[in-house]
């Protein structure tokens, strides 16, 4: 059976932690979930998807191909492994009031998201057309 391709958008739910929403349309149920972390999330969403799928075996739900979106805090969730200063600076932003973004406690403007994004592309740009090598000593 051919996967079903949709998108899912997490985002930080204020204080609550993250949730998940899917635009696709099922026929029986809305497609989501929620979590501490982004990755709990992700396990929640699946876990419903499980159990819907044998609740409505006639329905012979498919697996899934999923197209994660995040906003800005879940983004940085997710990549915890990012230094959110350096990326801030990288961007050419305030260290603090990005801080204030990834947290969710400031409202991040298109404008502003539009650099970040940018930024975080010329990194991964940058990081592609890197490669390690062996130090001669």
């Amino acid at each position: 059976m051919e996967k079903l391709k949709v998108n899912i958008v997490i985002t930080k739910n204020g204080n609550q932690g993250f949730i998940c929403s899917c635009d696709y349309p099922f026929k029986e149920f809305d497609l989501g979930g929620s979590g501490d972390s982004v990755e709990d999330a992700k396990a929640d969403c699946f876990t419903f998807y499980d159990e819907m799928r044998k609740e409505y075996p006639e329905d012979n739900l498919p697996d899934l191909e999923v197209e994660w979106a995040y906003d800005l805090p879940s983004f940085f969730d997710r990549f915890d492994f990012l230094n959110v200063t350096k990326v801030a600076r990288y961007a050419g932003m305030s260290p603090s009031n990005f801080r204030h973004y990834v947290a969710g406690s400031k409202p991040v403007t298109q404008a502003q998201l539009t650099k970040i994004k940018q930024a975080i592309e010329k990194m991964t740009d940058e990081m592609r057309a890197s490669s390690l090598t062996m130090s001669v000593s």
